[in-house]
């Protein structure tokens, strides 16, 4: 009952973020960063924890996602290239300073995962969901154990998270940006992901099959 080039990114993407949000424990009213916000996971992340009542940090680089990010809602925007200091940046755009109550990784290079549990609140979960090849997970070991920060991976969803996340759609409160292209503009697409100047996702268009 829902257009499927519409709801596609949501059975893969939507349900990843989707799922990872629940298991970060965030609550309504809480603040999530998202590290990646203006990618195909990350636009979808932040609906979703909109939609949720958290308030978002949206974390990437570049005019076109900080527009982007802005559209969807998001309370604040920081441009990580343009940051001389990420982990002040991200506390000050919280509340009372102290930093986002969860971190959602669904960035593309290694080091945010580096960052992350700098910047999230005494008690607060990193999430870990982005797969940078060859990337490693660390943490300053003495500022982790004084803030009793909790860090997770988070893999995709069950029937259950599959459910919740569809009907999240098709209540509509969950858009995916999206550009629909022919199967022969893949190699095009590939380029514009390396130059990461894609925002949202691309969903390709499968030839007619011959009858």
């Amino acid at each position: 009952g829902v257009p499927l080039d519409e709801i596609s990114p949501i059975l893969c993407a939507g349900i990843t973020v989707y799922k990872g949000l629940k298991e970060s424990g965030a609550r309504p009213g809480q603040t999530v960063a998202i590290v990646g916000a203006g990618g195909g996971l990350g636009s979808l992340a932040q609906q979703y924890a909109k939609a949720m009542g958290l308030r978002v940090i949206a974390i990437d680089s570049g005019d076109e996602k900080k527009a982007m990010s802005e559209k969807m809602g998001a309370d604040a925007f920081i441009d990580f290239a343009k940051s001389s200091d990420i982990t002040k940046d991200v506390r000050a755009a919280t509340k009372d300073g102290l930093g986002p109550h969860a971190v959602i990784l669904v960035a593309v290079n290694e080091k945010p995962f580096q960052q992350a549990a700098e910047y999230v609140r005494p008690r607060g979960t990193v999430i870990v969901i982005g797969l940078p090849a060859g990337a490693y997970i660390r943490a300053p070991v003495f500022e982790s154990v004084l803030k009793m920060v909790r860090i997770q991976a988070s893999y995709v969803g069950n029937r259950q998270d599959s459910e919740e996340a569809i009907a999240f759609f098709q209540r509509g409160l969950i858009h995916a940006p999206f550009k629909v292209v022919d199967l022969k503009e893949l190699p095009d697409v590939y380029e514009l992901m390396h130059q990461g100047k894609i925002a949202g996702r691309y969903v390709l268009k499968m030839p007619d099959p011959e009858v």
